[in-house]
């Protein structure tokens, strides 16, 4: 009995980092853009699907090749945390890179 193993990856954006201040939030190409942050302009590029144009590097796939679907953008402090999977799972907490949720994790323990 094979069980199927799912990907999920998990990333953590600084938006107030100069890799960000670039001209990456004219990809949003829209009006009321301008008006908003930087980080505001960033995760909207985000759930627009751009994260893989911007790091492709660090975007994993599927073992079939398809991109992973954001779920989720969570803020803690100055950071973005991005959960991407195959399907919308909750992630375990305890294997998390946000510093915020590891501090939280040790606290508990």
């Amino acid at each position: 009995d094979m069980k199927h193993i799912t990907t999920n990856q998990e990333i953590l954006l600084i938006p107030g980092t100069s890799f960000f201040k670039r001209d990456w939030c004219e990809k949003a190409d829209k009006p009321h853009s301008k008006q908003l942050s930087h980080k505001e302009q960033l995760v909207e590029l985000c759930w627009n699907g751009v994260l893989p144009e911007l790091l492709p590097e660090i975007c994993i796939k599927t073992a079939q090749q398809k991109a992973l679907t954001l779920w989720e953008i969570n803020e803690s402090g100055k950071l973005l945390d991005l959960r991407l999977g195959e399907f919308n799972e909750t992630v375990n907490d305890v294997w998390s890179i946000n510093p915020f949720v590891c501090i939280l994790m040790a606290e508990m323990n």
